[in-house]
């Protein structure tokens, strides 16, 4: 949801109220036991938890398809023993100062939604740290020097 600016005395209708809920962090769990899982527009600001002890594939979808606000934030839990892997989906670019995006048992990622087909990925230690990576769905990795 955009940042709106309120006047004294204005009155927000139920959809406002229930967008604002849904723009800042839930306590609300998304419990995911499958090995593959889409982003849904019910997920922003929630916790996708994912629990599976083979590995697994966590997608973001396209602006096209699911149509989540700048400036979401969804945290992802790994907490299956099997690995998670973050990927994009078509015309989706995923950026990270980690070097894979794939996350090991107990790691935490937050994706945040920068611009359309946008997001950054911050990824717990597990991540690794050192270069940035981006990643797109034609499978082209780019690693850049970040100079840490």
């Amino acid at each position: 949801m955009a940042r709106q600016t309120f006047t004294s005395g204005q009155i927000l209708t139920a959809a406002q109220v229930s967008q604002l809920q849904d723009a800042i962090w839930s306590d609300d769990v998304n419990a995911q036991t499958g090995t593959s899982y889409t982003l849904v527009l019910t997920d922003s600001g929630k916790q996708v938890t994912m629990t599976n002890s083979s590995a697994s594939v966590l997608t973001v979808p396209p602006n096209a398809s699911v149509a989540f606000a700048v400036g979401v934030r969804i945290q992802v839990i790994q907490l299956g023993a099997g690995a998670v892997t973050l990927t994009a989906g078509a015309g989706v670019t995923i950026s990270s100062l980690a070097t894979t995006l794939v996350m090991a048992q107990y790691q935490v990622a937050t994706l945040i939604k920068t611009a359309t087909n946008t997001w950054v990925a911050n990824l717990g230690a597990a991540g690794g740290g050192g270069g940035g990576l981006n990643t797109t769905t034609d499978g082209a990795i780019f690693i850049m020097d970040v100079g840490v």
